[in-house]
């Protein structure tokens, strides 16, 4: 549909009537929004979404199977056409923040009873709290300020390629590269458990391209992509056993002066780093120096051997690349990793992932992947009001597998109360965590779960809306 009712007598039936899915209205059809869109659809939902760029919404209705509409969405008549009364949820991810503000609020006076705007300027981003509930807004997503905080975490290790909290930091899940053979990679995880009293679980393993839930029985080799799950002061033990040491940088090389860089200068400048950003335009080089004067900002090429040199490459702690352009960012991490810098922080989009070597390039961060798991977990929490019982979920181990929480209901009783090792549980599932009380368990075999509970499970199955499922 491409403008007009389309045929439709009520702009409402474009969602279909009692449909169990989740009715979403997605506004912008940019890198965000089409990647949003391309996701949920996946996920199974109803999906209707608009633009203003004819060739944009040519291009979502060639790939995806859903509807759009050419139309400005700050309009009301567009919104009422895309039957936005009948939305379950309406997703603005135009590139101006103002307008994805506008059109929430605009939707939420139409009726839609959730709303996500994409927001991105920090003079707003910074204050969204003090407004966010007058205009509506249920959720912000600011794909910056996600990556920053990712690299942040990331920055602590100098070998992972990726952090995730759950439980409001009760218990952190933790993806690495196994490079050095030692203690980890002498025993089963059955032993590694109790010999090594190792706290930390095993919850996937990335091998030759293939990623396995493993079982007590396995054992862990030099090159493997490790993901687990611990508690923090657990998690930094496991990872001195695998030979990977807890240590902050303090000599940070920053290339790209953008909004993720600004914000991850401010956590930075929280703990004492100094870091150096190299900015090859010169007006953006003095716009960021006049934001953060007490930062060093360089106006160089930052992919010019020379300047590397000059502001020691061969001595910093860490390199961060933040370019407009993922192939200059995957290429300057190649480089700097070869030149033997201890931690590399690369921007890229996930699409480049299996082109390349992580080996070779350090941690990548993928902003839009990391929106796009922020959505569905929202989406899959809309859900469990309506029958699902998935709270949040990650994607790990490349967007092989997933790590989902679920809260335990009155009909998940066939669960509870039953020791771990006496749940018949399905092949590609295992769970790795309960949150109870304020509290992490990260599970054994004679553990169990109760009601009120949280549980995290990692699988590599797909679809799994009820914790009920994780049963053969």
């Amino acid at each position: 549909m491409t403008g007009g009712n389309g045929g439709y007598s009520d702009p409402a039936d474009l969602f279909e009537r009692g449909a169990e899915r989740v009715k979403i209205l997605v506004i912008g059809t940019g890198k965000v929004g089409s990647l949003l869109i391309e996701q949920l659809a996946q996920e199974g939902h109803e999906i209707v979404a608009i633009d203003n760029n004819e060739k944009k919404v040519a291009d979502i209705q060639n790939e995806l199977d859903v509807l759009c509409l050419v139309g400005n969405a700050i309009d009301r008549a567009v919104l009422s056409e895309a039957g936005v009364s009948a939305a379950d949820l309406v997703i603005a991810a135009t590139d101006s923040d103002e307008v994805n503000m506008l059109c929430c609020l605009l939707s939420r006076k139409l009726g839609a009873p959730h709303t996500i705007a994409r927001v991105r300027k920090h003079e707003l981003a910074d204050e969204i709290g003090m407004f966010s509930e007058d205009m509506g807004l249920s959720m912000t997503i600011n794909p910056e300020r996600y990556a920053a905080q990712e690299i942040f975490r990331l920055l602590r290790f100098t070998g992972l390629t990726s952090v995730e909290t759950f439980g409001h930091g009760l218990f952190e899940m933790i993806e690495f590269c196994l490079t050095d053979d030692g203690p980890a990679t002498s025993m089963t995880l059955r032993d590694l458990a109790v010999k090594g009293r190792s706290n930390a679980l095993i919850c996937a393993i990335k091998r030759d391209g293939k990623t396995i839930i493993p079982d007590g029985s396995a054992t862990l080799m030099k090159g493997d992509i490790v993901c687990f799950a611990a508690k923090p002061k657990d998690a930094e033990q496991f990872l001195h056993m695998c030979g990977i040491k807890s240590r902050m940088p303090k000599h940070v090389i920053i290339i790209g002066a953008g909004r993720i860089t600004y914000y991850l200068i401010r956590m930075m400048r929280r703990i004492g780093m100094t870091p150096v950003v190299i900015e090859k335009d010169e007006a953006k080089a003095e716009a960021f120096n006049q934001e953060s004067p007490d930062v060093l900002v360089i106006n160089a090429d930052g992919t010019n051997r020379d300047t590397l040199d000059e502001e020691g490459l061969d001595t910093t702690d860490a390199f961060v690349t933040l370019t407009g352009t993922d192939e200059v960012n995957l290429l300057m991490g190649m480089y700097a990793h070869r030149e033997g810098v201890a931690k590399v922080v690369t921007k890229s989009k996930s699409n480049m992932l299996d082109l390349i070597d992580s080996t070779r390039t350090g941690s990548i961060v993928c902003p839009r992947d990391i929106v796009s798991d922020r959505v569905i977990s929202y989406v899959r929490a809309m859900e469990s009001a309506g029958g699902s019982n998935v709270e949040t979920v990650y994607r790990i181990a490349g967007g092989t597998a997933e790590a989902l929480e679920f809260r335990v209901r009155d009909e998940n009783k066939a669960l509870t109360g039953i020791p771990l090792k006496d749940l018949r549980i399905r092949d590609g599932v295992l769970l790795c965590a309960i949150l109870r009380n304020g509290a992490v368990v990260i599970p054994r075999g004679n553990d169990t779960i109760e009601q009120g509970d949280r549980v995290v499970i990692v699988t590599t199955l797909k679809q799994l809306t009820d914790l009920s499922m994780i049963l053969k």
